[in-house]
């Protein structure tokens, strides 16, 4: 599954060249899914104009949070009014996403300078989520997988004519599970953790750049 769906996302940039004009995209935001804490959202887009609204693109993202559980176990004035604290670290979680989508975006005036955004995506997402737990010794890494999509609507800003500045409200769709099985009973099951929720992306258009 893993093999096919990288060929038709590889086909699908390379289909992109036969398109008009050239643009690459960075974004960074944040993003609070329902079964993980809130983290950093960073992408980047690689796309073709199909015409003066419509354009196609292919792009790699990656979503990041993690946590730590720290104690303090001595806290000591080092100089006045200056406190130097002493922490034990019990345990430490980190979770990393990253989608690979296949996108249409449509960019309509609304005044002489802003445009209406509006972007949807569908693709395959990969997902790690890494445990260590410092008094049980536990030390854990595990991987998931799935189709997912997304959509989202904002602004855009025309800075020249060589590039745009945007802000906009994402809702991200993905459920990546892993270690399917059975119940006693026969019944199939799996594993997943729910990354759906909703995120703001603010980011960059540069007009023929990229690939």
């Amino acid at each position: 599954m893993m093999k096919k769906t990288m060929l038709i996302f590889v086909l699908l940039s390379v289909g992109l060249l036969s398109a008009q004009t050239k643009f690459t995209e960075f974004k960074i935001g944040i993003h609070n899914p329902a079964g993980a804490k809130s983290g950093f959202w960073g992408g980047l887009s690689f796309g073709r104009a199909v015409d003066n609204n419509i354009a196609v693109s292919t792009s790699i993202d990656i979503y990041r949070s993690s946590y730590t559980k720290e104690t303090t176990i001595h806290k000591v004035e080092i100089t006045p009014g200056v406190y130097e604290n002493e922490k034990v670290v019990g345990l430490e979680q980190s979770t990393t996403l990253i989608p690979l989508f296949f996108n249409i975006q449509y960019q309509g005036p609304m005044s002489r300078f802003i445009n209406l955004r509006i972007t949807a995506g569908l693709g395959y997402e990969f997902l790690w989520n890494s445990f260590q737990n410092y008094n049980t010794k536990e030390d854990v890494t595990n991987f998931y997988s799935a189709f997912g999509w997304h959509a989202g609507a904002g602004i855009a800003y025309e800075l020249s004519k060589a590039s745009d500045v945007f802000a906009q409200i994402t809702y991200h769709s993905g459920a990546p599970s892993r270690a399917r099985g059975k119940t006693e009973e026969g019944l199939p099951t799996h594993k997943e953790i729910d990354m759906s929720g909703l995120g703001l992306r603010l980011g960059i258009r540069i007009y023929n750049f990229g690939f």
